[in-house]
């Protein structure tokens, strides 16, 4: 999505991955929150698509070692 030249993918992008991400909050995203997903997600045909991408990078990104994980020659310890 970032190569993307229009606008308005990126937003329709930025929206998506803040949905994932609100979605991943249980403590704050209930049915009110699960009901206004799914009106934005059947406004657009680019939103599930969007949605989708964003859900897959989503899960991908937890199979990453978070950097504190990760030992790197010459760098000491904090």
């Amino acid at each position: 999505m970032g190569n993307d030249t229009n606008p308005s993918s990126d937003l329709v992008w930025e929206a998506a991955m803040s949905w994932v991400a609100r979605e991943h909050e249980r403590e704050t995203f209930d049915a009110s929150a699960r009901d206004e997903l799914a009106r934005w997600l059947q406004a657009d045909p680019a939103h599930r698509r969007a949605y989708d991408q964003a859900c897959r990078l989503w899960h991908l990104a937890g199979f990453v070692p978070p950097a504190t994980d990760i030992e790197v020659p010459g760098d000491e310890p904090d």
